[in-house]
């Protein structure tokens, strides 16, 4: 589990690791039906239990994850727009055996 105040993306196989200049990133949206399309295009339905409130709080998903005409650049400061849906995923790394 990510935890409170995470400053790090909560989808699941992100590049977290990998050096980027600068990263943006996005809270859960606080109202349900958005907040469920979002859990489900991320695969974070364990985040269920907690609830779009708790999940706009403590949770972010990095830019990384959208399509980039989702964004809105104002004044220098990026935006996701209204109707934005994570939908940019790795793919887990398959191990040998």
């Amino acid at each position: 589990m990510d935890g409170p105040n995470t400053r790090w993306c909560s989808a699941p196989g992100c590049m977290m690791n990998i050096k980027i200049m600068k990263r943006h990133f996005f809270r859960f949206p606080k109202e349900r039906d958005r907040w469920l399309d979002w859990i489900k295009a991320c695969d974070r339905m364990d985040l269920m239990v907690f609830g779009p409130e708790y999940a706009n709080l403590f949770y972010r998903l990095c830019h990384l994850h959208f399509r980039v005409e989702m964004f809105r650049n104002i004044e220098g400061k990026i935006y996701l727009s209204k109707e934005a849906v994570p939908s940019i995923f790795l793919k887990p790394l398959q191990t040998g055996k």
